[in-house]
C-alpha cells in the first residue's frame, strides 16, 4: 500500500456481518476435547485455520433482535457444517466477538457453548467440505502445543479460549459458557491479536491508500520486543497502543524500541508521540532516518543496517534492506520460524504502489525476488491479514505479468502515450483508478527505460527494436 493521495477518497472499514459459532465440548479419558473444523482452502476467510464450526445469520433463522435466532443459527450452521445435531435448548450463550478490521471479511460473531454426549462420533466425511475440510476433537493444552511449534494455524479469537481451557477445564457447558463469555467481553475491548507466537498485532486506523483502512501494528519478540510502524498520531489510538504494551509487559515482555519499515506516513505518524509516551528510542534504516528526521525531533533514534539482528530474547529477526516501495525499506525476517513482517512488500488486501517520488520499481521487483527465495511460511504484512510465504513470489509474478502487458502495448497500434499505454496495460482492472494505473505504468516505463528496453520522445514511448 502507500499514503493516501489527495485526489483518492479514503476506504471504509467493511461492515461485519453477523455470524454464530459453537464451541463443542466432551468428556473423553484423556480429558475435556474441544471440536475443530479445519477450513478449505479454498475459503475466502482464513483458509486452512482449525476453527470452532459456525457462520453467517440466515433470514430463516429468525430476526436479529431475537436472541433465540442466533441459537437457532448456530444449531443449524453446526448442522451443516459437522453433521452434528445438536438441539436448540442444549446452546448456552457465551459472548461475541468482532473480526478485527485489516480483513476484507469481517463478522460479528455470537459464541455458543453445547456439551456432547462422550458417544458422540462424526461423519468420516464433513456435510460441507468446501466449508470445512476436515473434523477433530483437540484438547486444549495439545492444541496450543501444536500452534506453538507451528504445526496448525488457530484464530486469535481461540487462542485465549483454549489457554482458559488449558488452565481450568470446564465443569459443564454452562460453567464454561460463562468463563467464555467473560472472556470475550476482555479481549473484544483489548484483544491479544496473535497469528504466530509471541507477535501480537495492533491495527491502527491510517491515512492509507484504499481498500485497506488501518496499518498493522506489529509487536515481535520473546524476553523483549519492539513495535513496529504506529501509523497513527491520534492520541486516543496512541493510548490504545500504549494499553496493548503495558498489557504485553504485564505477560513478561519488555518493550525496547519503536521501529519503522519505511517513511511514508501511514507507518510513521504515531512513532514521536508513541516513543515519548513508552520513553522509547525510534530505529528505522538511515534512509528512513533521513526522510522522518523533522517528525521525531527530541527523539532518540538510531540507523538498522541491512543483516543486522535484532535479538529479542528468544526470538531473532533479520533486517533486510528492501527498497523499491521506498528508499530505506525494511522487512524483518525470523529464519528459525520462517516469518516474515514484510511491511509494505505485499499486502493482503491489493497490489502495494510504487509511487513516482520515491519508489522505484526495478528495485522493488528485486527487493521481491530476494524476499521470495527465502523459503518464508508466513507473512505477516502492513495492510490486511497474514499471507502464506507464496504470496511474495505471486506478488514478483504479478508484477512481471503487468510489465509484459505495458510491453504488450507499446508493440500494439495506437497511441503511445502514457494514457493510452496505461489504459492497454490495465484492461484487466478497469475499475483501478485511472491517476493509479497511469503512475503504475510509468514506473514499469521508467525501469524498462533504464534498462534501455523502452525509449521515451517527443510522440511518447517507444520500445528499443
Amino acid at each position: 500500500m502507500s499514503e493516501l493521495p489527495d485526489h483518492v477518497p479514503p476506504a471504509r472499514v467493511p461492515e461485519a456481518r453477523p455470524s454464530a459459532l459453537g464451541i463443542v465440548i466432551r468428556r473423553s479419558a484423556g480429558g475435556w476435547e474441544l471440536l475443530f473444523g479445519r477450513r478449505a482452502a479454498t475459503s475466502r476467510f482464513m483458509p486452512g485455520y482449525l476453527a470452532f464450526p459456525g457462520g453467517r445469520f440466515e433470514r430463516g433463522d429468525g430476526s436479529e433482535a431475537d436472541p433465540l435466532a442466533w441459537v437457532r443459527c448456530v444449531a443449524r450452521e453446526m448442522r451443516e457444517e459437522s453433521g452434528l445435531d445438536i438441539p436448540v435448548a442444549s446452546w448456552r450463550p457465551a459472548g461475541e466477538r468482532t473480526t478485527p478490521p485489516f480483513f476484507p471479511v469481517r463478522f460479528r460473531t455470537a459464541f455458543f457453548v453445547a456439551e456432547l454426549p462422550p458417544s458422540a462420533t462424526l461423519p468420516e466425511t464433513p456435510p460441507q467440505p468446501e466449508e470445512i475440510a476436515t473434523l477433530e476433537f483437540r484438547n486444549a493444552p495439545e492444541m496450543l502445543e501444536a500452534w506453538a511449534r507451528g504445526e496448525v494455524l488457530v484464530p486469535p479469537p481461540v487462542l485465549p479460549i483454549l489457554r482458559e481451557a488449558a488452565l481450568r477445564p470446564p465443569a459443564s457447558a454452562e460453567e464454561f459458557a460463562t468463563r467464555v463469555g467473560a472472556l470475550n467481553a476482555s479481549e473484544q475491548a483489548l484483544p491479544r491479536i496473535e497469528f504466530v507466537p509471541d507477535v501480537w498485532v495492533w491495527p491502527t486506523p491510517t491515512a492509507t491508500l484504499p481498500p485497506a483502512t488501518h496499518t498493522n501494528v506489529w509487536m515481535p519478540g520473546g524476553a523483549r520486543f519492539v513495535v513496529i510502524d504506529p501509523g497513527c498520531g491520534d492520541p486516543e489510538e496512541i493510548e490504545r497502543i500504549v494499553r496493548v504494551v503495558r498489557r504485553r509487559e504485564a505477560a513478561g515482555s519488555r518493550a525496547t524500541e519503536i521501529v519503522l519499515t519505511h517513511h511514508h506516513r501511514d507507518h510513521v505518524d504515531g512513532a514521536a508521540a508513541l516513543a515519548r509516551a513508552l520513553d522509547l528510542p525510534v530505529a528505522a534504516h538511515a534512509a528512513t532516518l533521513d526522510r522522518v528526521a523533522g517528525k521525531l525531533h527530541g527523539v532518540e533514534t538510531r540507523a538498522i543496517a541491512d543483516g543486522e539482528r535484532l535479538d529479542l530474547g528468544g526470538q531473532t529477526w533479520t533486517a533486510l534492506h528492501t527498497p523499491g516501495h521506498a528508499p530505506g525499506h525494511l522487512a524483518f525476517h525470523e529464519p528459525a520460524r520462517r516469518w516474515m513482517i514484510a511491511g509494505d512488500l505485499v499486502s493482503g488486501l491489493s497490489t502495494i504502489l510504487v509511487g513516482l517520488v520515491d519508489g522505484d520499481m526495478g528495485l522493488f521487483m528485486d527487493s521481491l525476488r530476494r524476499v521470495a527465495s527465502l523459503g518464508v511460511r508466513s507473512v505477516l504484512p502492513s495492510h490486511g491479514a497474514p499471507l502464506p510465504g507464496k504470496a511474495l513470489a505471486a506478488a514478483l509474478i504479478h508484477r512481471e505479468a503487468r510489465e509484459l502487458r505495458v510491453m504488450a502495448a507499446l508493440a500494439a497500434d495506437g497511441s503511445h502515450e502514457l494514457a493510452g499505454i496505461a489504459a492497454e496495460a490495465y484492461a484487466d482492472t478497469p475499475a483501478a483508478p485511472v491517476p493509479l494505473r497511469e503512475s503504475q505504468t510509468r514506473a514499469h516505463l521508467e525501469k524498462l527505460e533504464r534498462e534501455g528496453r523502452v525509449t521515451r520522445g517527443m510522440s511518447g514511448w517507444s520500445a528499443v527494436r
